[in-house]
């Protein structure tokens, strides 16, 4: 995107912006357009937008300045111009360039804050994204021994070999030069008389002032008016590289005007992509906290599901298999036939008993082993014989006696063991 899309935005409210397209080199790829900005927007799809402000809003000048001040250079230049400017610093914006290296001094331009307001509204409400804002005066290529004066309506642009560009109204030329002569705008001790001019304009403005190409010829070295047919954007343009001009989008404005535009473009489908984007993170994390809930409480029922089917094991690591070769040696040593009966043999003893509990089973070798808690030993004694009144071999061992009551061990020997 070498190519350049130079808009310069209207003096006021209800004027026409006009704009052109030039290479990087300036020279111009399409006749010049004019319009509103928003048809400028259109054409500038995939080129750099340079836009021009009128050359009297900004005031381009130098200031010493440290050489090595980096980032707190911006803060010290308001104070160091403070003499030069007339309003309020707080209501100015200032910009500043590169330094001389012959003078030592550094560019500097300042301008209202509300003429970048303005401008960087206009840009945005068009959709342009402009990557420099520059006054059309820092468009004029310096020339080494000539003045190059540009004039436009009823203001004068008068750029000096290594001094910044002053812009002057303009009703008389000779008022004008003979004013800057003064003054010493071209630098102490040098005269008009040693420069040469190159005069820049319209033919509609050259004819305002033709009849003073006399002393501009004697008041100069040599002076001579170069006509602008197609205007004065195409000519500010084309020095778009020589002048190496100052761009005022710096600080709070570098990316307001900048970039504002394209984030303007892309706002809406960016929000909803955002909103789309946190709604399904949201889904995905209550759907994991759902998961992970129902994994908790399914780890919870397998574990008291596991230590109710086999009191007095340590924990419930690999509880499926525990319980599957529990239940096989089981039913692989005496069959299922046995210990069932076996089972409703000592819920049928355990009835006449309501405070004993059963806390613990384990079959070996064809023999139940049960873990029984009771108020005291005679209770535990009753279930024994009540099993045996039932036709069982049992054996009651083991008694225990506790705060909470009496804890024994009763043997039965299953059928057919």
């Amino acid at each position: 995107m070498a190519d350049w899309f130079v808009v310069r935005l209207p003096r006021a409210s209800g004027d026409p912006a006009s704009w052109i397209a030039v290479d990087e080199q300036g020279h111009m790829l399409a006749a010049p357009g004019a319009g509103t900005l928003a048809q400028a927007a259109a054409q500038a799809a995939g080129r750099r937008v340079a836009a021009l402000v009128p050359a009297d809003h900004v005031l381009l000048t130098d200031a010493a300045l440290p050489a090595k001040a980096g980032a707190k250079l911006a803060q010290l230049v308001p104070y160091a111009l403070e003499e030069q400017v007339a309003d309020d610093i707080d209501a100015l914006h200032f910009a500043v360039g590169r330094r001389n290296p012959e003078t030592g001094r550094t560019s500097v331009g300042v301008v209202d804050r509300s003429i970048m307001q303005s401008a960087g509204e206009a840009l945005l409400k068009a959709g342009i994204a402009a990557v420099a804002l520059y006054s059309e005066a820092s468009l004029i290529a310096p020339n080494p021994g000539q003045v190059v004066a540009w004039l436009d309506g009823d203001t004068l642009v008068v750029a000096s070999p290594a001094r910044a560009p002053i812009v002057m109204p303009v009703t008389s030329l000779r008022e004008v030069f003979e004013f800057l002569a003064s003054t010493h705008a071209y630098g102490e001790g040098v005269l008009p008389a040693t420069l040469s001019l190159q005069l820049v304009a319209t033919s509609l403005d050259w004819q305002q002032h033709a009849g003073e190409l006399d002393f501009l010829q004697e008041h100069f070295a040599g002076a001579r008016v170069q006509l602008l047919p197609q205007g004065s954007l195409p000519w500010l343009a084309s020095q778009i590289r020589a002048a190496a001009p100052l761009n005022l989008l710096q600080g709070d404005y570098a990316a307001r005007i900048a970039g504002g535009a394209e984030l303007r473009r892309w706002r809406v489908p960016a929000a909803l992509a955002a909103a789309l984007l946190l709604v399904f993170v949201a889904g995905k994390v209550y759907q994991v906290q759902r998961l992970d809930a129902a994994e908790r409480a399914l780890d919870a029922e397998i574990d008291q599901t596991f230590r109710m089917a086999m009191p007095g094991a340590a924990d419930s690591t690999d509880a499926r298999r525990r319980m599957a070769q529990r239940l096989a040696s089981m039913q692989d040593g005496v069959g299922s036939a046995g210990l069932l009966p076996a089972l409703s043999a000592f819920a049928s003893a355990r009835a006449a008993v309501p405070d004993a509990s059963l806390h613990g089973i384990s079959l070996r070798d064809g023999s139940l082993d049960l873990r029984v808690r009771a108020a005291d030993a005679a209770s535990l004694d009753q279930i024994n014989q009540q099993l045996r009144a039932s036709g069982y071999t049992t054996e009651l061992s083991s008694g225990t006696a506790e705060e909470s009551g009496y804890e024994g061990r009763i043997h039965i020997r299953l059928a057919g063991a």
